[in-house]
C-alpha cells in the first residue's frame, strides 16, 4: 500500500480511501449486502487501506461502518461529515460519535458550505469540537477556493474533499487545487471513478441503472453530450488497459491517485472483487506520454461543464440546502 501525509498535521493515509456512501444508503445506490460490506471493510484494512469516509447524511452508513470496525478501531482513520449550521454542529457530531460507536472522530468535515452562513462562524463551531476532544482534525468538503481562504483564516484545515475524475475538473478549474497545494491542505477526491462510468461496466445508456433515486439519474456525467464523451473516455481507457495489462478502472484510478496535489482517492467498493480491482491501481506507473494524453483528453472533455454554477449532481450551488436534508435524514 502507498501512503501520503494528509495536510500539514494530518496522519499518513492510504492513497485509496474506502468510500462508505453506498453502505446503508439504498435510496441512492440500492442494497449492498451487509456481509459483503463487512468482508470489504475487513479485507480493505488487511490490505493496508487505513481510512474510511462516511457521513451522517448517508442514512445508515455510519452505523454499519461503526459495527464493522469494532475490532479494528486502532487501525482505521474515520472521516465523517455534517452540516454547516454552527448551532447544529455540536449535536450532529455527538450523534455521529454515537452512531459510529467511537470516542472521537479522526477527521470531521463540513459536508457542504451554506451560502447563508458565514464560513467563519461554521469553522468557529468546528474549532470548539476539536477543543473538546471530540474530533482530531478539521476538514471541509465541496468548498470553493474563496470559502477555503475564509476557513483557513479561522483554523487549520487538514483536507478538502471534492469531486474529481477524468472528466470532472472542478477543483482545477475553480482554483481549489492550487489553493490546497499552496497552503498544504490535503485533497480527498470523491467520485474518483465517475460513479462507475470509468470502470468499464457501463458501455451504453442501457447500462445506466434505472432504479428510481439512483444518483446516476441526476449526475451530469450521465447526461447527453457528457455521457457520449464519457463513453469515448472509456474507449481510451480500454486501449491503455490492454497496453498495461490492467482494467479500465485501474487505469482511471491510477491517473487520479497520481494527479498533482491529490492525497487519496475515495472509492465506493461493494464487494471483494471490486476491492481487488481497485488495489490493482497501485504500485505501477503509466508512461508519461500516456498520462499526458489522458490529461489532454480529460481536460478537453471537462470544458463543457459550468463548475461555477453547478455541482456534479446538477444542483445549483446557490440552491443546495444540505442542512435541511440532514434534518430530514439523520
Amino acid at each position: 500500500m502507498e501512503y501520503k501525509k494528509l495536510g500539514k498535521s494530518g496522519p499518513l493515509i492510504s492513497t485509496i480511501t474506502l468510500g462508505a456512501w453506498q453502505y446503508g444508503c439504498e435510496r441512492y445506490w440500492g442494497k449492498v449486502e451487509i456481509n459483503n460490506i463487512y468482508s470489504v471493510i475487513e479485507q480493505s484494512i488487511g490490505s493496508g487501506i487505513n481510512i474510511i469516509d462516511t457521513a451522517i447524511g448517508y442514512d445508515d452508513s455510519e452505523i454499519i461502518v461503526g459495527n464493522a470496525i469494532k475490532d479494528y478501531r486502532d487501525k482505521v482513520i474515520i472521516v465523517t461529515k455534517g452540516g454547516a449550521d454552527p448551532e447544529k454542529i455540536p449535536m450532529r457530531a455527538e450523534k455521529s460519535l454515537k452512531r459510529l460507536g467511537i470516542e472521537y472522530i479522526d477527521i470531521y468535515l463540513v459536508h457542504y458550505p451554506d451560502v447563508l452562513i458565514p464560513v467563519e462562524r461554521t469553522m468557529e463551531a468546528m474549532v470548539k469540537l476539536k477543543e473538546k476532544g471530540l474530533i482530531k482534525h478539521i476538514g471541509v468538503s465541496n468548498f470553493s477556493a474563496e470559502q477555503l481562504k475564509k476557513a483557513t483564516s479561522v483554523t487549520e484545515i487538514v483536507c478538502c474533499e471534492s469531486a474529481f475524475n477524468l472528466m470532472w475538473w472542478e477543483i482545477e478549474a475553480l482554483g481549489v487545487l492550487d489553493f490546497c497545494i499552496n497552503n498544504d491542505i490535503g485533497i480527498l477526491t470523491y467520485s474518483s471513478l465517475g460513479q462507475g462510468l470509468f470502470t468499464g461496466r457501463i458501455r451504453s445508456v442501457d447500462d445506466i441503472p434505472k432504479k428510481e433515486g439512483d444518483i446516476r439519474q441526476i449526475t451530469l456525467l450521465f447526461k447527453d453530450e457528457a455521457f457520449i464523451n464519457g463513453l469515448e473516455m472509456v474507449k481510451i481507457l480500454d486501449r491503455l488497459a490492454a497496453k498495461y495489462n490492467k482494467t479500465p478502472a485501474q487505469v482511471a484510478l491510477n491517473w487520479v491517485i497520481n494527479y498533482r496535489g491529490v492525497t487519496s482517492a475515495i472509492v465506493g467498493i461493494e464487494n471483494t472483487s471490486q476491492l481487488k480491482d481497485n488495489l490493482g491501481a497501485l504500485t505501477w506507473q503509466m508512461q508519461r506520454d500516456d498520462y499526458e494524453f489522458l490529461n489532454k483528453q480529460g481536460r478537453e472533455f471537462s470544458k463543457m461543464f459550468d463548475y461555477s454554477a453547478y455541482s456534479m449532481f446538477g444542483m445549483k450551488w446557490e440552491e443546495i440546502k444540505v442542512d435541511a436534508m440532514l434534518d430530514a435524514t439523520s
